[in-house]
């Protein structure tokens, strides 16, 4: 049996050494080669989801390769951080992470990651813009009234947060108001948003595409948003600057990151290819039409904002005095 080991060719021996290395050098030549997919934090449905097959169809028509969307939601984006964390670093899996999952290492002791940036930026993808919501029958019609009506009710308002960031926003908001609720976590929008509607909890602070046909069907009222400026969309709808409220530190894009160690070759292809999808017609016209902003970075250009989006949620766990679960 062993004298079949020893009289093994060396150059079968040298084919099988170099297989590996032969695969591990494809990628970056010739990528993509086959289907690459995106892993995203959140239920399908909601906004992200929804941006994330997009951007993914705009690219596998560029490519002419399958992108596929593979949902992994749960754990405040650490469940599909730790999927992409764990695949081959070749670009063919990819993590559309939200901003609020800087802070996962601050909140959640389960962390996969010290810091959003131990993985390999890609692009920074786009800016959701978000809004207050509340339930219809809540009776306020504006943010004046909803504020004096949580300030007369401490802790009896449900407030419902699908992600780290919406609870961030709200937190930043609410306390600026000087308003307490009670916060119920969703595993993301579409999962909260019936129970808004029906009235189970009250108040959300969510992407603006998440409830602005909700809005428009008289099912929610809108009271504010958080852009920076007033939008064409929601013209009667005022910002939170306008309302006295301090913008602050604020961040809500969405963006792709590879695992460590994926070529730079191959992370500067897929963002060049991520900018130009963004300027396909129906994503335009879907970040247009839910006041979201087209982004579209550099990998460099996102390992800024993550280190910025990092250092805004640790001030923010600290000036909030969150302990980590």
């Amino acid at each position: 049996m062993n004298s079949h080991r020893r009289t093994l060719p060396f150059a079968v021996l040298l084919c099988l050494v170099a297989m590996p290395l032969a695969a591990a050098a494809q990628p970056t030549g010739s990528f993509p080669g086959h289907a690459v997919t995106i892993v995203v934090p959140t239920p399908a449905g909601g906004p992200s989801d929804s941006a994330a097959r997009m951007v993914a169809k705009a690219l596998s028509v560029a490519w002419s390769q399958p992108v596929l969307v593979e949902n992994r939601a749960g754990a405040g984006g650490a469940i599909a951080a730790q999927a992409v964390m764990s695949a081959r670093p070749d670009g063919y899996t990819l993590l559309w992470a939200q901003a609020s999952m800087a802070g996962m290492p601050f909140v959640h002791k389960q962390s996969p990651y010290r810091s959003l940036g131990e993985l390999a930026p890609v692009s920074n993808v786009l800016n959701f813009g978000y809004a207050l919501f509340v339930n219809r029958d809540l009776p306020v019609q504006n943010f004046a009234d909803f504020v004096a009506y949580g300030r007369g009710r401490p802790d009896q308002l449900n407030l419902a947060t699908g992600t780290l960031g919406e609870f961030m926003v709200a937190e930043h908001v609410l306390k600026a108001a000087g308003v307490r609720a009670q916060n119920v976590p969703y595993k993301g929008g579409a999962q909260l948003m019936p129970d808004l509607i029906a009235g189970q909890v009250q108040v959300n602070f969510g992407p603006i595409v998440s409830g602005l046909q909700h809005v428009k069907a008289g099912k929610l009222k809108m009271l504010a948003t958080a852009l920076p400026q007033s939008s064409k969309l929601l013209p009667d709808v005022p910002t939170l600057s306008e309302l006295g409220i301090p913008q602050g530190n604020l961040p809500t894009w969405n963006a792709v990151y590879a695992p460590a160690g994926t070529p730079r070759e191959v992370t500067e292809r897929i963002s060049a290819a991520i900018a130009s999808a963004l300027k396909d017609l129906a994503v335009r016209g879907f970040l247009e039409g839910s006041g979201a902003e087209a982004l579209g970075s550099t990998p460099a250009q996102l390992a800024a904002a993550t280190d910025a989006a990092t250092a805004a949620w640790k001030a923010f766990v600290r000036e909030h005095d969150i302990a980590q679960d």
